[in-house]
């Protein structure tokens, strides 16, 4: 877990990416829960992630709010604020000096303009709905996406031209009334591997037992979270400039041209992968993202044809690093 806030100021979205006003780049790993009280973010702070959606935001006091979004500032955390109902004006005023807030607005253009008109600091703003929302508007800077298709986050990358969030896409746990919160945690976990190697994002939601956590908060008690941690320093390692590669193979890609290759093969069990590779020496490594080992493989050399032999076992990912 990752027990030291990492947070390099305010956060932008960057093309179909999204960066720190600093130049770093930033990978939403996002949690749900209802609001940030000092339990929540205890656990936050020392969990892999780095962006929560307080789904009570909208009924809380404007103090209480006020001093959670500071407390998750603290912790090195992005927080998304939903205005809808409240009295937006007054929250933006009170909100916007933090620097890690993001707005979830309402879906009409007037509470938008009030949004813009008031937020000086320009903080990330979307909306959230199903993958057929109007997310096109130029202010909205990001599209926030309910839908378990994770799949289908490259071609709303590719239609919007930026950053895609499936903010709610199931929740591991054991929900009674509804399937999609009740899953596995290797489900959950296939489709964000599935979101971030296609060019996008997903986010973690858990419903396990009476008070699960993204309902009363507290602390989380699934599988994911780990796995999570296993995704962050992933792509903490990653190089810039990162984009889902469809064009070149059948599988979730996502690569930095003739420098980075990060393939995920979900549920599959393929005996081996082939690749053509921009000349120079890579390594190879293989990842097995459910049981979080990274497992090199021996170098291959680009300009010809590299086959990466693989064990017959699901949820692995490929990583190529080109290294000269």
């Amino acid at each position: 877990m990752h027990t030291t806030p990492r947070n390099h100021a305010p956060v932008h979205a960057d093309g179909t990416r999204f960066r720190h006003a600093d130049g770093t780049p930033y990978h939403p790993l996002t949690t749900t829960v209802p609001q940030a009280d000092d339990a929540t973010v205890r656990a936050l702070a020392l969990s892999p992630f780095n962006r929560v959606r307080l789904t009570r935001s909208r009924t809380l006091p404007l103090g209480t709010l006020d001093r959670q979004v500071a407390a998750l500032a603290s912790a090195g955390i992005q927080v998304e604020v939903d205005l809808t109902g409240r009295d937006i004006p007054q929250t933006v005023d009170r909100l916007a000096p933090h620097p890690n807030v993001w707005w979830c607005a309402p879906p009409d253009h007037e509470a938008q303009t009030d949004i813009l008109e008031h937020d000086h600091g320009h903080h990330p703003l979307t909306v959230h709905g199903p993958p057929d929302t109007d997310f096109g508007a130029p202010w909205i800077t990001h599209a926030s996406v309910r839908d378990p298709q994770t799949r289908t986050v490259s071609r709303l990358v590719h239609e919007l031209g930026k950053p895609v969030l499936f903010d709610a896409c199931g929740a591991e746990g054991d929900a009674p009334d509804d399937a999609e919160q009740a899953l596995p945690g290797q489900e959950l976990m296939c489709r964000v591997w599935e979101a971030v190697c296609r060019g996008g994002y997903a986010a973690h939601a858990e419903t396990w037992g009476t008070s699960p956590w993204s309902r009363s908060g507290g602390s989380p008690a699934g599988t994911a979270v780990a796995r999570f941690a296993f995704l962050r320093d992933v792509l903490d390692a990653a190089p810039r400039g990162l984009a889902h590669a469809p064009e070149t193979y059948d599988a979730s890609t996502l690569e930095s041209p003739g420098e980075y290759l990060l393939q995920y093969l979900g549920p599959h069990r393929y005996p081996r992968r082939s690749f053509a590779l921009a000349a120079g020496a890579w390594s190879v490594e293989v990842l097995d993202t459910w049981n979080m080992t990274v497992r090199p493989r021996p170098g291959a050399a680009g300009g010809a044809p590299v086959e990466v032999e693989l064990p017959a076992r699901p949820y692995l990912a490929i990583r190529l690093r080109r290294r000269g």
